[in-house]
């Protein structure tokens, strides 16, 4: 019996009516609103007009656009890697692990993922605070992780206690995926835990490697929670990360329309990054 064209589309329809509601729809209205620019007429209120991409060659000039773009490469350039590297160690310490004990560091360190990301924030706030803090009680230290020159670090640290468990948990399922007969196959040749590892198991990560990488590119351009929770107990500069430097523009300026075209330009900004990155390690073969 043939199925009619249309059955497809049945199927699909509710998924595309969100995504085009939730998705597209307000992409194509920041794109509207960017080509907006606030002009103000004498002594009256500001008002909408249009300017075409000066809002774009405006926020090529600004210094503190620039400048969050430059903290997050830096900061992705240090987290994302160490990240990648723990997760990995977990997964194939995690994958050694035989009995009831396996189910138990499984959920220990996945456990930090559950957490909100503001309440995980408020957290390490608590432990960041330079006079609550009790690492700075138990060391006798006054140590200031919320000062200019290291709360870009101690963002970096959340993140990675956050995130190194739920990219653990993908490279763990990875693993599980590889078959026993290759494992079986390298013993009898005599091969020891390390040459599996070095020679069977990290080889056939590369693909959910390369796929974690990715993600956490991407999402690394996104952080905004943990730097606006922190804002509050210390010097968190408003440029710290991209999101949050737009997200200021727009409730704390009330220029919607600039933060608009930021949003969008580090949507692209972030899509080529990735893009970029992708086909360097596809082409070198590092992953």
């Amino acid at each position: 019996m043939k199925v009619p064209r249309l059955v497809p589309w049945l199927f699909l329809s509710p998924f595309l009516l969100l995504f085009a509601a939730f998705y597209l729809a307000p992409v194509l209205y920041a794109g509207y609103l960017s080509l907006f620019i606030k002009k103000r007429s004498g002594f009256g209120p500001a008002h909408d007009v249009f300017g075409g991409l000066t809002n774009y060659v405006r926020a090529f000039g600004d210094s503190d656009f620039l400048a969050s773009l430059l903290n997050i490469l830096k900061f992705g350039v240090v987290q994302v890697p160490l990240m990648l590297v723990l997760a990995t160690a977990l997964a194939l310490i995690l994958d050694g692990v035989k009995g009831p004990l396996q189910g138990f560091f499984r959920t220990a360190f996945y456990l930090p993922y559950t957490i909100p990301s503001v309440i995980a924030g408020l957290l390490w706030g608590y432990l960041y605070s330079k006079n609550l803090s009790p690492l700075n009680q138990l060391t006798g230290l006054q140590t200031d992780f919320l000062s200019s020159g290291v709360v870009l670090w101690s963002i970096a640290n959340i993140v990675t206690w956050t995130w190194t468990g739920y990219n653990m948990i993908t490279l763990y399922a990875a693993l599980q995926n590889i078959p026993a007969e290759l494992y079986e196959a390298a013993r009898i040749d005599g091969a020891s835990n390390w040459t599996l590892t070095r020679f069977i198991k990290l080889p056939l990560l590369r693909p959910s490697l390369l796929l974690v990488l990715i993600f956490s590119i991407i999402g690394t351009m996104q952080i905004f929670a943990e730097p606006f929770v922190l804002r509050p107990l210390g010097y968190v500069p408003d440029h710290i990360t991209p999101n949050t430097y737009l997200y200021l523009v727009a409730s704390r300026d009330g220029n919607f329309s600039y933060a608009a075209a930021l949003a969008l330009l580090l949507a692209v900004f972030t899509f080529l990054l990735s893009a970029v990155f992708l086909r360097l390690t596809r082409r070198g073969g590092a992953l």
